[in-house]
């Protein structure tokens, strides 16, 4: 078996593991958008949620139509009339703390069409803080840049990694060389910037 194919079959099993813990741990749901037929109405159905999740309609310039939350419900089904809305391009988006789905609508002076293929998630990274190290896991959803940054309390970075064209991040990096103090992990994905504070004693 040659070294191209092993990486290949490693990166499976790296990718099947990642994503089986996060399903198995029901950060995951399962989204379902569907358009009422002749109406200007669609429904929405959210199942196996073990957190709140944030729904959120917005127009084609950004601003925020409607904002609802799960309320911790591990089931959500809701029927969306938008009768008051004018002709044109809209975006619900749906968010838990591991993934953001967006998917694009459509409003027609008759109905809603829903095109599922345009649908677009994006990822969040799991960060783990320990005493002598932290850990990030990010399923990136397709294969792209991710950077890694620690930042001092002075927004300056003391450590920086550039992951090319990848697809799942699993890396830890130590703490232990670190003088004691304030600091900021910083993972940048092409979609995203996420950061968490940690302390370092």
């Amino acid at each position: 078996m040659n070294t191209a194919m092993k990486k290949i079959i490693q990166l499976t099993i790296l990718l099947f593991t990642v994503t089986s813990s996060l399903m198995a741990n029901d950060y995951l749901p399962s989204i379902t958008l569907k358009n009422i037929p002749a109406e200007k109405k669609f429904s929405l159905a959210i199942e196996g949620l073990s957190e709140n999740a944030n729904i959120i309609l917005t127009d084609i310039n950004g601003q925020v139509l409607l904002s609802q939350d799960t309320e911790g419900k591990s089931a959500f089904a809701k029927v969306f009339n938008l009768n008051e809305l004018p002709s044109g391009d809209y975006f619900l988006t749906v968010r838990t703390s591991l993934r953001e789905t967006v998917q694009p609508i459509a409003l027609t002076k008759t109905e809603v069409l829903v095109n599922p293929d345009r649908k677009r998630e994006f990822y969040s990274p799991v960060i783990r803080v320990e005493k002598e190290h932290v850990d990030v896991s990010l399923f990136n959803g397709r294969i792209a840049n991710v950077t890694v940054k620690i930042l001092d309390n002075s927004n300056e970075p003391v450590f920086e990694e550039k992951l090319e064209n990848v697809l799942v991040v699993e890396k830890r990096y130590r703490l232990d060389k670190l003088p004691w103090g304030r600091y900021t992990i910083e993972v940048v994905t092409e979609s995203n910037t996420f950061q968490k504070d940690f302390d370092v004693r």
